[in-house]
């Protein structure tokens, strides 16, 4: 199964590099592992950041020739792949998936902050990879069947390597509590300053923080040295990258959104789970004070991302799936047009537009040429 690896090429407002190459090396460790996967770009102009729903409609019913150009790429590009798989669900008009004669497949991490945008797209594909667990009953809502949770895993570049299981449980770490978040939107601010009045001590970075923003490239090392990591969501969960990278650098995860924190992990054993910011706070001063339950759940936590939720294990949840759907004959096949033949109709559109604003433009001025000589 050759399988077209879709990923967005936008501008990098962190510190962890390239985006590109990021995918890049993302696939090339892919392929390593016997997969096949042609990448390709779904960026118009990039780097570029994704297009809202209004704005790729805009582009699509007006025939940009960048956005068309790119689909036309894309639709050669497919020609001798089995399946289009879109890792950020962006970029990608409905109606263009629809005419494609491949097996498509939605995957978006951005629910429920951008239910707009998974809305508009995820009604044309074959299968739905969701990000956020607690967001899989959302898409069910909307009529869509095929839908099933993708953990948004581990990813090679925010974790040390060398860690053990052994390490982990007798390791010294000298900083209690780290964590890297954005203090300063609204969605969770309340819950931090809480958190954070009751622990003044605590190595919080990110926007909004005393301490200021902490470089990436040294998170790491901070990480390495911590015991516990809270972690707090702008609304369900949990889905953010701390609530992997965090347990694989072998600090205590405790996370918000306990219910499905607990379809991730098992609680009190691999991970801790709060509902309430006064819940937080007693379980963090409770394992601060009990450092051997803390090291334990620590590097039971560490063994279960390590095995389960890094990027070779994820993407064969990925590959089970569409093989599941693809085997079983689930998909309900229906006649599509040439993907090919709907670009040059878009193409044909914007001369048309352009044919009848060219001729209403010229049909104004040689009237109000008319109308001035009348009137001199």
């Amino acid at each position: 199964m050759k399988i077209l690896f879709c990923y967005p090429d936008y501008p990098s407002v962190d510190t962890y590099g390239n985006i590109e190459q990021i995918w890049l090396r993302h696939i090339a460790v892919l392929k390593g592992a016997g997969f096949e996967i042609k990448p390709f770009c779904v960026s118009v102009n990039p780097p570029s950041l994704a297009m809202w729903p209004n704005e790729l409609e805009r582009l699509w019913k007006t025939g940009d020739r960048h956005l068309l150009k790119m689909y036309e790429s894309l639709a050669s590009s497919l020609s001798d792949c089995d399946v289009l798989l879109n890792v950020t669900g962006v970029n990608l008009h409905p109606e263009f998936i629809r005419s494609l004669d491949k097996f498509t497949v939605f995957q978006f991490n951005d629910d429920p902050e951008n239910n707009s945008m998974s809305r508009f797209m995820a009604p044309a594909y074959d299968l739905c990879l969701v990000g956020n667990i607690a967001e899989v009953e959302t898409y069910k809502s909307w009529g869509i069947e095929r839908v099933h949770w993708m953990p948004i895993g581990l990813q090679p570049h925010l974790y040390d390597h060398t860690l053990t299981y052994d390490s982990v449980l007798s390791g010294d770490r000298d900083i209690d509590l780290f964590m890297m978040i954005d203090r300063l939107t609204p969605w969770r601010k309340a819950r931090l300053d809480q958190f954070a009045q009751a622990f003044p001590d605590g190595h919080f970075y990110g926007r909004g923080w005393p301490r200021g923003y902490l470089d990436a490239s040294i998170e790491i090392d901070f990480l390495l040295r911590a015991k516990i990591s809270p972690n707090f969501h702008n609304s369900t969960g949990p889905i953010n990258y701390r609530t992997f990278y965090a347990p694989a650098n072998g600090v205590m995860l405790i996370c918000d959104n306990k219910k499905f924190l607990g379809e991730i992990y098992e609680l009190g054993k691999e991970a801790v789970g709060f509902d309430s910011v006064e819940e937080c706070i007693d379980l963090t001063n409770y394992y601060l004070r009990h450092d051997q339950a803390r090291r334990l759940i620590a590097a039971n936590g560490w063994r279960r991302v390590i095995n389960d939720y890094n990027e070779l294990a994820v993407f064969k949840r990925t590959i089970m799936l569409i093989q599941k759907y693809i085997g079983s004959g689930k998909i309900s096949v229906q006649p599509k047009s040439s993907a090919e033949l709907l670009v040059r109709k878009r193409r044909g559109l914007k001369k048309y537009f352009f044919r009848v604003h060219y001729l209403l433009v010229g049909f104004v001025q040689k009237s109000k040429r008319r109308l001035k000589k009348f009137f001199e």
